[in-house]
């Protein structure tokens, strides 16, 4: 579909789950007079429920919005395509999402921390967020360089991609561990995720990019 990007979803939530509703919601948005806008709105007032819901302890309530977050948030850039109406301000949309992806992850954290006297939860939180931006900036320093996106320059990539940190698989930690009553372990298991997703980044951008210099090197 001419609305999809190239490259496509990335983890496997996306791919398989958000991909096809989403689809089928543009299609039936293209034709109205509801904009890229809008949606992108909508999506950042939903998500910042979902923030309030974490840090005033309705979990389940927001660990369900937050996966209906993740199908609004695709719509917008979908939307925009479909109806010729994407825009280089429209990729900004991308620091907000990361914006509230972090809020989500902090809310969740200092509820946990503050109704149980532990700062663990808090200090798992942090490390989160501090893992995901660095394989963020590693991700994005790459896509600069080459002028491609990681998840499509090698084969590797293209299959890790599909289990690599993003907001969805997140998203799966907290809800796994809500529903066993166990919600504060999934501040041990989002900084893990995001921890092995850092390393294979780095370590995977680091190769990429030195094999450049090596061709530009060796190039008259």
């Amino acid at each position: 579909m001419s609305f999809e990007k190239k490259k496509g979803a990335s983890d496997f939530l996306a791919h398989y789950i958000h991909r096809p509703i989403e689809n089928w919601a543009v299609q039936r948005l293209r034709h109205t007079s509801v904009t890229p806008n809008q949606v992108t709105i909508a999506t950042n007032v939903a998500a910042y429920m979902v923030t309030i819901l974490y840090f005033t302890g309705h979990l389940l309530t927001a660990s369900l919005l937050s996966f209906v977050v993740g199908v609004m948030d695709g719509l917008d850039g979908k939307l925009a395509r479909a109806k010729n109406m994407a825009t280089n301000l429209g990729k900004l949309e991308h620091a907000f999402d990361l914006l509230y992806e972090f809020s989500w992850i902090a809310a969740l954290g200092g509820y946990l921390s503050l109704s149980s006297g532990d700062p663990m939860p808090l200090v798992g939180a942090v490390t989160a967020i501090t893992l995901i931006s660095f394989y963020r900036y590693c991700y994005d320093t790459f896509g600069k360089v080459t002028g491609t996106s990681l998840d499509d320059y090698a084969p590797f990539e293209r299959a890790f991609r599909r289990i690599a940190g993003r907001r969805n698989l997140y998203n799966l930690h907290i809800l796994a561990f809500i529903l066993v009553g166990q919600p504060t372990l999934s501040m041990y298991s989002i900084p893990i995720h995001a921890a092995v997703t850092a390393a294979v980044y780095a370590m995977r951008v680091g190769y990429h990019l030195n094999k450049i210099d090596n061709m530009d090197r060796r190039s008259p």
